[in-house]
């Protein structure tokens, strides 16, 4: 089926990956940092609006959620 998230071990190689897919096949994505104390995407200068925009969304779905865990985690 269909990836929902790809997972790469290092930047360099997420990047590499996410340009070739964007640039070749014309993808749609959104990118994101895991691992960081607050949501965190990169843009490059070559992203369309739509990826910039599926980033930003992701960003702060991920930022909503996380708030939603630690106040779950607070009120026990």
């Amino acid at each position: 089926g269909n990836a929902d998230c790809l997972v790469f071990p290092f930047l360099e190689v997420a990047n590499v990956f996410y340009k070739s897919l964007t640039y070749f096949a014309h993808a749609d994505m959104a990118t994101a940092i895991v691992g960081t104390k607050v949501p965190t995407t990169l843009s490059s200068r070559s992203d369309t609006v739509r990826n910039k925009l599926y980033s930003l969304a992701f960003a702060c779905l991920r930022a909503d959620k996380e708030l939603q865990n630690n106040i779950e985690i607070e009120d026990i």
